[in-house]
């Protein structure tokens, strides 16, 4: 901890000092806005198949502001935005009793060719059949298997079926396709697209260790308890940081008052 001098006291309470923390105390304003967000918007999916639990990364920012002071007292703390963190853990398995709906357990996410012809991915196992006999998502765009294909599903076939790996196969017709199912480094720097889709700049590798049930939907990861306890936990942070700021614009504006009268 530093030990002001009654020098350093003197200019570190004032005006420059209070702006600077008025700042300070404005970043970590801006930052909390930034987690009410993140917050509301997992409450917001709490019901959307395979959504994952989003936080968000903060890193402290140091800026030297001007004056006299030694370097220690010049050099100021402020809160910049790092990244978003997903939650990446299992949600709950919910039957379904459709052969369609394919929930995945473990690592690694569904892959997709949106029908611009772009690359994307899912967690949301809840599929259908095209007017092609494709395995699409509901919005039609085409699940692709471990060759980066379509899997077509023959219009004769009965008793279509997912092994526990992936593997789709029917009635008379045998093994059809291996769903591809793909993992990464980073799922917080994946961007959201809509439709429950996510883009990536990274390729992925072939998940392992994970696991495939047919008839089965993954609910979101998000617990609304918690959420709602950060939420308020947050508002009241907000709270104390305004009121904080409002006494330090008073004295500022106190200080000002007091120099124009002897001025």
């Amino acid at each position: 901890m530093h030990h002001v001098s009654q020098e350093q006291s003197k200019w570190t309470e004032g005006p420059l000092e209070m702006d600077t923390q008025i700042l300070v105390s404005l970043s970590h304003q801006v930052a909390m806005r930034r987690q009410m967000d993140i917050i509301a918007n997992n409450i917001a999916n709490m019901n959307t198949t395979g959504y994952k639990r989003e936080s968000i990364m903060f890193s402290e920012y140091l800026s030297q502001v001007d004056g006299s002071l030694p370097k220690d007292f010049r050099e100021v703390s402020f809160v910049q935005e790092k990244g978003i963190a997903r939650q990446m853990t299992n949600g709950e398995l919910s039957a379904t009793g459709n052969q369609l709906d394919i929930a995945l357990e473990g690592p690694g996410m569904f892959k997709v060719r949106k029908m611009d012809g772009t690359i994307a991915f899912t967690r949301n196992g809840h599929f259908a059949i095209s007017e092609n006999n494709e395995l699409v998502t509901p919005q039609g765009h085409v699940i692709l298997d471990d060759g980066d294909a379509p899997i077509e599903i023959p219009i004769t076939s009965n008793g279509f079926k997912v092994a526990e790996d992936g593997t789709v196969s029917a009635d008379e017709v045998g093994e059809i396709a291996k769903i591809a199912v793909v993992e990464f480094e980073n799922y917080g720097a994946m961007r959201k697209i809509g439709d429950n889709l996510y883009t990536s700049e990274e390729l992925g590798t072939p998940a392992e260790g994970y696991l495939v049930t047919q008839g089965m939907l993954e609910t979101s990861n998000v617990s609304p308890v918690l959420e709602v306890s950060n939420m308020i936990e947050l508002s009241r942070s907000y709270a104390s940081t305004s009121r904080t700021m409002e006494k330090l614009q008073e004295t500022q504006s106190s200080a000002i008052n007091k120099i124009t009268k002897f001025a």
